[in-house]
Parts: structure tokens; C-alpha cells; sequence
């Protein structure tokens, strides 16, 4: 998998947005996961991680 550089912000402004889905980050093996809905499959998503 790809790593890509985090930067923190405190702000963020969205455009466009088709809708909003607040999910738990779970444990999976060595790894983790999000569950979504089947709709999202071949889309394109953003995950934002707040505290």
C-alpha cells in the first residue's frame, strides 16, 4: 500500500460533497478498516480522521 505524507490542519473546507458517513476505524489483522456501504464501491472517498 501506498503511504502518503499526513498533513494536520484544524481546518477543512469541502465542495461537492454527495454525502457524509461517520464510521469507527477497527482492527483487521495487522492492519485496520472501514465499513461502507455497497454504493461507494469504484468511487472515490476521503477519509478525514479527527480526535
Amino acid at each position: 500500500m501506498k503511504r502518503v505524507k499526513v498533513i494536520e490542519k484544524s481546518k477543512l473546507t469541502l465542495k461537492g460533497i454527495k454525502c457524509f458517513i461517520e464510521r469507527e476505524v477497527k482492527p483487521f489483522g495487522t492492519s485496520a478498516r472501514i465499513d461502507f456501504p455497497k454504493e461507494f464501491i469504484g468511487k472515490k472517498v476521503y477519509v478525514v480522521v479527527v480526535e
